[in-house]
């Protein structure tokens, strides 16, 4: 018989509906109003997580609550993991301790287990006690945060090695961490070209066919990638799954550096996600002298599935280093990244998996979202990175994807299969492109990337110091990319193919030459133009400059058509202002790449920051109004105060 008492239930848990209370739960379910645990109970037989983890999500309980209960159903030990635990471990290496977060147990020197479950896995260990009963005298039970929190303040020093040299240190080749001559003979070689390209003159075989020749390689190998991705049709967003006992447990990782004013932003947006909170972890990633972002993420981050972590102070100061050090803390099977201003489209997610479970998927260690700008109207500048993105977004990147050729990654809004992350070691921190130079790693190792039609808002810089500083990040790293994966061509061409070199070439490698040679090409045509024409020029002039033109006509149709139909695809008004203001932009995009190649070779780990929340006209705070949340799946739900539900 059910006997309510006050509002809570006080009678047995079973008696609550046929079914019995599962083990997770048992110990604190006469704390709870039956219509909470008839609701949670409802809600993680639907999904496909433990009860505890329902009530968890929704704050009803707390994890300390909960595993203490667990504790006494189980007949065992409450582990706390204070500091005079530490002494028990003895020596840990750096792959111990990624095992240990893993599999949540921790086994001391004298065979002691320690268990870091919750849900299902509590389970499990509950039948596996009742099966071997002799194991609850050298087992205790704690709280995942509590994990995760010991192993943070404990093993910094493993973890700071691992995050910031594991691919140095195990992988020299395919780190930029690495080079050391290289980028001195490279800076050497991309002067030394510019300055035969002004002063070789034409009559000799080196100006008229080698320089040439080099130029119009690239810029006509480039002109038929865009050219080709200009005739593929649009694609659109894949149908979000709605089966959410399917949904795979996600992870989100937040790098954050000086981002204080985007916090209640960011964390807005990622609350808006539709997607399971049970399986949904968000890791915020700051360095230990952010005080402005830390005290920021612990005023507005105080939800459930928000965690903090601390970047390691060694090594290089870098995203991909951030990234590193929350990749062993991320406990889901699916990985993804986000910018700190980033506001991704609610369904992302849903979409993710279905592309990941697409039927020829299996191989497809990342896909994609599109990355659109958000603050065209802040000024020219923005419109013009507006129309870049969509260019390379909404024309160029699908076709590579569809082709299944390795495409350089966007630098957030990329959403991995951990299996795919652990193959490549993960990011590289000596990189400043990290998400150019994983692409191609990923490909080398077997990997295709997908790109699917959801979209995520950015803010684009909008002042010109700002931009300077970006920009020169994205071609030092793409160098940098350039650099690591040429010095070994024939095992690139065996493990990426001859289609996916030649796209890495045409990308990254005409992309950079162009943005070097632009300027020179102006000088090269005034020169020209000052010079006396000849009187009586030879047949073979006349053909070398009409091929010349040739070139660069295919050259910057190819540019030009492929950002002029990524702006009608994306809606982007003002193409004629977009189209005059072009060869201003790449001046610019010229005196960016000459400055990244200075700082290639004297500062080539060096992060400028891109400072975010400055965006005047952004209209992402509207879209984040709870009148247009996605609702309907549990994603976002009111969350009433832990009080107001326990007993």
């Amino acid at each position: 018989m059910t006997h309510m008492v006050r509002g809570r239930f006080s009678g047995p848990p079973e008696a609550l509906h046929a079914g019995d209370i599962p083990v997770e739960a048992s110990g604190i379910a006469h704390r709870l109003a039956p219509s909470v645990l008839h609701h949670a109970l409802r809600r993680a037989s639907r999904i496909g997580v433990g009860l505890d983890e329902t009530l968890l999500a929704a704050g009803y309980v707390s994890p300390d609550d909960l595993a203490q209960a667990a504790a006494r159903e189980l007949g065992v030990r409450f582990e706390p993991l204070d500091t005079a635990f530490f002494a028990e471990l003895g020596r840990v290496s750096a792959k111990d301790v990624v095992a240990m977060l893993r599999s949540g147990v921790m086994r001391t020197q004298d065979g002691r287990l320690v268990a870091a479950a919750r849900g299902l896995r509590l389970r499990r260990l509950a039948t596996t006690l009742d099966e071997r009963p002799e194991l609850r005298g050298r087992m205790s039970l704690t709280t995942p945060e509590r994990l995760a929190n010991f192993v943070r303040v404990h093993f910094a020093r493993q973890l700071g090695w691992r995050a910031a040299f594991q691919l140095r240190d195990c992988q020299p080749k395919m780190s930029a961490g690495t080079l050391t001559a290289s980028r001195s003979l490279f800076g050497f070689a991309a002067f030394a070209l510019a300055a035969l390209f002004l002063t070789t003159t034409t009559t000799s075989f080196f100006g008229a066919w080698v320089l040439p020749g080099l130029v119009a390689l690239m810029l006509v190998g480039s002109a038929t990638l865009k050219l080709a991705a200009c005739t593929i049709a649009p694609q659109f967003p894949p149908r979000p799954a709605r089966d959410d006992g399917s949904l795979p447990n996600y992870s989100l990782i937040v790098p954050l550096y000086r981002e204080a004013r985007v916090v209640p932003q960011l964390v807005d947006a990622l609350d808006a996600l539709d997607y399971p909170r049970e399986k949904l972890q968000v890791l915020l990633v700051i360095e230990a002298d952010d005080a402005s972002t830390a005290t920021a993420v612990a005023l507005h981050a105080r939800r459930p599935g928000f965690e903090v972590i601390v970047a390691p102070g060694v090594g290089p100061r870098t995203k991909p280093k951030a990234l590193n050090a929350a990749l062993p803390f991320a406990r889901g099977s699916v990985v993804g990244v986000y910018d700190a201003e980033d506001v991704p489209d609610p369904l992302q997610l849903r979409q993710v998996c279905t592309a990941l479970r697409a039927r020829g998927n299996e191989r497809i260690g990342c896909v994609q979202a599109r990355l659109v700008i958000d603050n065209l109207a802040d000024g020219w500048i923005p419109r013009q990175f507006a129309a870049e993105y969509a260019g390379y977004f909404d024309v160029v990147l699908p076709m590579l994807g569809r082709c299944r050729l390795p495409l350089p990654l966007g630098g957030t809004s990329n959403h991995f299969r951990r299996a795919a992350l652990d193959a490549v070691s993960g990011w590289d921190p000596f990189n400043v492109t990290e998400d150019a130079d994983l692409g191609v790693r990923l490909a080398r190792a077997g990997w295709g990337t997908e790109i699917i039609a959801s979209a995520t808002d950015e803010e684009a810089p909008r002042r010109l110091g700002s931009w300077m500083r970006q920009r020169t990040r994205w071609y030092k790293g793409w160098m940098q990319t350039l650099l690591v994966h040429a010095r070994q061509p024939l095992l690139m061409t065996r493990t990426a193919g001859w289609p996916g070199t030649l796209t890495l070439l045409f990308l990254l490698g005409s992309g950079t030459a162009a943005a070097l040679l632009h300027p020179v090409l102006v000088v090269s045509l005034l020169l020209n133009v000052m010079r006396e024409p000849a009187k009586n020029p030879s047949v073979m002039a006349a053909m070398l400059d009409a091929i010349w033109f040739c070139v660069l006509l295919a050259g910057l149709l190819g540019v030009v058509l492929s950002t002029l139909m990524g702006m009608r695809r994306r809606g982007i008004p003002g193409i004629a202002r977009v189209a005059a203001l072009m060869p201003l932009y790449w001046l610019m995009m010229s005196a960016a790449a000459w400055r990244a190649l200075i700082e290639l070779v004297v500062a080539p780990s060096r992060w400028e920051k891109t400072e975010h929340g400055l965006a005047r006209t952004s209209r992402r705070r509207q879209r984040l109004r709870p009148a247009v949340r996605v609702r309907g799946s549990g994603a976002v739900r009111p969350r009433p105060p832990l009080g107001a539900a326990l007993g």
